[in-house]
């Protein structure tokens, strides 16, 4: 099964309970997710047909439909745990994340580069993208890359973040934190 959910689900701060709080401290209320599930051959069904399936949209770029249908497929049949991967226009991503001004979102990575460098040039429907994949998301009880593990960069580095992919299905950046996003309103 595939489940997704629409990003609409925060709600404004309350400002008689948070009036006294600095600004950093201030938390938001958050509703109920909308979340959709429904199994993997309707959302392929969906991209195929150009349709709409719930709040999931529409996908009329062939390179862009067969990025999702190959990201389905990495998530379905290689995700060994929980994973995040974004799809968008590179130069979306640079527009949002790569503001001269403090305050604006960023994204950083979570293991000094690991995962972005070692993706480099390998598309989502490579066998190297899913082995890679496949043990970034291999529960570990530190939630980190094992010590002894043969890529000397990833030891105790840790397995953690978003996938960020271009709609050509390479990636932009792995391993991403998000930081700085604001409620939707």
């Amino acid at each position: 099964r595939v489940t997704w959910g629409s990003s609409e689900f925060f709600s404004s701060y309350h400002e008689e309970d948070a009036a006294s709080l600095p600004e950093t401290l201030r938390s938001a209320e958050l509703q109920r997710p909308a979340l959709h599930t429904c199994t993997r051959e309707a959302v392929r069904e969906a991209f195929l047909a150009g349709a709409c399936v719930d709040d999931l949209p529409s996908v009329e770029s062939p390179r862009a439909r067969d990025t999702a249908l190959a990201t389905l497929d990495l998530v379905c049949d290689h995700a060994l745990g929980g994973a995040l991967v974004c799809i968008a226009d590179a130069k979306a991503y640079h527009q949002i994340f790569s503001a001269k001004d403090s305050n604006a979102p960023c994204v950083r990575s979570s293991d000094q580069g690991f995962m972005t460098d070692c993706l480099r040039g390998v598309h989502v429907s490579d066998a190297r993208f899913h082995n890679v994949f496949r043990e970034f998301t291999r529960h570990a009880h530190s939630d980190r890359w094992p010590e002894d593990h043969l890529d000397e960069r990833a030891r105790g580095r840790p397995k953690d973040g978003a996938f960020l992919l271009s709609t050509d299905g390479y990636r932009v950046q792995c391993s991403a934190k998000f930081l700085g996003l604001a409620p939707a309103a």
